[in-house]
């Protein structure tokens, strides 16, 4: 009678065992490579706007929040900051296209950030030449390649090497 219940706990395990490894992926995990574009649509700037912003608290933090508002703008190249802590007033250089966007959606977008946090002060817009542009820019809008790769223990299915066994 014990024999008996052994031999089913062991058809147990074994079934369970074999479900278990069974249900398994099988895919072999290859690393792909994927190519993100900085800019979908490269805006070539023309004009070099120059603004100095009152209430910027940190460069990361504030500077951070007004490039990610001027990046949703179509026409904005680039924004770079002449930022000192504890100074009231900074710089700000946005590049951009003139027929992409204007200086008053600029301002009307910094305006608006952050409950009118940031106050506007003197602006200046003048052409833009080639000796603005700066290897920041140039990085930012080319391509780069990712590779990702993901490692995982994967356990053999033993469904199909018994199965390439008895057949």
């Amino acid at each position: 009678m014990f024999k008996h219940l052994e031999k089913m706990k062991h058809l147990v395990l074994f079934i369970s065992l074999l479900f278990f490894v069974s249900a398994c992926s099988t895919e072999v995990s290859t690393p792909s490579d994927e190519t993100n574009t900085a800019n979908e649509s490269k805006v070539v700037p023309d004009r070099l706007l120059t603004m100095q912003i009152d209430g910027m608290v940190c460069e990361m933090g504030c500077g951070g929040s007004i490039r990610k508002e001027l990046n949703k703008l179509a026409g904005v190249s680039s924004v770079e900051f002449n930022f000192e802590e504890d100074r009231k007033t900074n710089t700000a250089k946005i590049s951009f296209d003139k027929d992409k966007t204007t200086v008053d959606a600029i301002v009307k977008a910094i305006s608006g950030l952050n409950n009118g946090q940031f106050k506007i002060g003197e602006i200046s817009s003048e052409s833009f030449n080639a000796h603005h542009v700066n290897q920041s820019t140039e990085q930012s809008n080319e391509e780069s390649n990712v590779e990702v790769n993901s490692t995982s223990f994967e356990m053999p299915n033993l469904l199909d090497l018994l199965s390439s066994i008895v057949y």
